[in-house]
């Protein structure tokens, strides 16, 4: 009876380790991220625009759904834009702020323990929020808000880009057991206008796991 009694203790403590185990393995991960890299635009007349030295700064979480798959979203304040030559020698720097949200799937290469490597993969849509375009011709430089529409008189000079943005992202991260290394990279599908070019950004990221 007391061999009974003991097997019977240890089945139910063993139990309860692996629920625990699993309930843990099963928890979201949260983390904060910040990113520099560079933006550009790409799309036709667009070839030769400058890339703008660039940051981000988020939060995100990542949802386990396998051992070896997550989910990963978040919201980012994301910095894009590009710098270019108009007719006439003028220069045109245009930046643009987002707030961005990521849907990704992740998958998590089988490495030692705490380190892992995660390949991640998937779209993001994200909404203008603030920026500043800056025109410099001769010794005259003129700046408006890049989601704005810009008038001289009753003459306008500038749409207003689109704050509507959205594409794909994928990145590489070496995951250690509190920090998170990484590049990401992201290449827009919506236009900024009517027949206008696309986003394009990368940024090395450090983050920190919760």
């Amino acid at each position: 009876i007391l061999r009974c009694l003991v097997g019977s203790e240890m089945c139910i403590r063993d139990r309860c380790m692996i629920s625990a185990m699993l309930v843990n393995a099963q928890a979201p991960v949260w983390n904060v991220k910040v990113g520099l890299g560079a933006s550009s635009w790409m799309g036709d007349g667009f070839g030769s625009a400058k890339a703008l030295f660039n940051q981000r700064i988020g939060v995100g979480v990542d949802i386990p759904l396998t051992g070896w798959v997550s989910f990963q979203t978040g919201l980012n304040w994301t910095s894009k834009g590009a710098k270019y030559s108009l007719v006439n020698d003028t220069k045109q720097t245009v930046n643009q702020n987002y707030f961005e949200m990521p849907l990704l799937a992740a998958f998590h290469i089988g490495t030692p323990k705490n380190f892992d490597v995660i390949i991640s993969g998937g779209g993001y849509i994200g909404c203008g929020i603030v920026g500043k375009t800056e025109q410099k011709a001769d010794d005259v430089t003129s700046s408006w808000g890049t989601f704005n529409d810009a008038c001289v008189g009753d003459i306008k000079i500038w749409d207003g880009l689109r704050r509507f943005d959205a594409g794909i992202q994928a990145g590489i991260n070496l995951d250690f057991r509190h920090y998170i290394v990484g590049v990401e990279g992201e290449f827009g599908l919506a236009r900024m206008w009517e027949k206008g070019p696309r986003n394009l950004g990368i940024f090395a990221t450090f983050g920190y796991k919760f």
